[in-house]
């Protein structure tokens, strides 16, 4: 295939944090995907040292296939493909935590629906009935009807930065009411497997063996994170 010289600056750019800005239908994931390739032909470098994520599991397919045709189209060796990690970075947290931290070994992984259900059906255990609003005539969430309220609410507790002053202590009462349930069945919710896996990621290792693991192979392992349509 014929690349732009802006293209190909991107292709042959492999030492450095490199940012591709480009409309759409130009070629970025093309681009992406024979960057990759060019990667796989360094020396020393395995395709497990490298990590591509990709916004859907679709992206990620597709993004597999080009980097398969690229590579068999230049004759390069495929051995230990299967190694790299191609998709989406829920994926790749929940991965990471489930080969790595074995608390996490068993716990299963809500949906949006299953986690509507799991709260619902547990609306005292999980706080939701119990956490209060800013309505007089409705002074607490109500089951069925406020359930994907309090769980965007739980959501942003744990992915913003929140002045913990400025939440009602009912609130964060209900929060950790929410989280409890969560553990006690052995649920992630998507929230919480990159909330978890960051945790460990910024952990100390001198105090927690968990944290020294995650982050050791981070560390020794990965050498190449590629991020395709990095706005989403």
């Amino acid at each position: 295939m014929t690349y732009t010289p802006s293209q190909a600056e991107a292709i042959a750019c492999l030492d450095e944090p490199l940012q591709i800005i480009a409309c759409a239908g130009s070629g970025k994931t093309q681009v992406i995907s024979q960057r990759i390739a060019s990667i796989l032909t360094l020396r020393d470098v395995e395709p497990r040292n490298i990590v591509a994520f990709t916004f859907t599991e679709k992206a990620a397919a597709e993004l597999q296939d080009r980097i398969h045709s690229i590579l068999d189209q230049e004759g390069i060796d495929r051995t230990g493909l299967a190694e790299m990690y191609v998709g989406t970075m829920h994926g790749y947290a929940l991965d990471l935590l489930q080969r790595l931290v074995p608390e996490t070994f068993k716990f299963s992984v809500l949906t949006d629906i299953t986690s509507r259900l799991l709260v619902d059906r547990n609306s005292k255990q999980s706080g939701l009935t119990a956490c209060p609003t800013s309505s007089t005539g409705t002074p607490t969430l109500r089951r069925f009807i406020h359930s994907r309220l309090f769980l965007q609410a739980t959501s942003v507790l744990r992915e913003d930065t929140v002045n913990e002053d400025l939440v009602p202590a009912g609130v964060w009462s209900s929060f950790r009411d929410y989280m409890g349930l969560l553990y006690d069945k052995r649920y992630f919710d998507y929230t919480e497997i990159i909330n978890l896996a960051v945790q460990f990621l910024e952990g100390d290792e001198d105090a927690d063996a968990d944290a020294a693991t995650v982050r050791g192979h981070i560390r020794d392992d990965i050498r190449y994170v590629v991020v395709d349509e990095y706005q989403d």
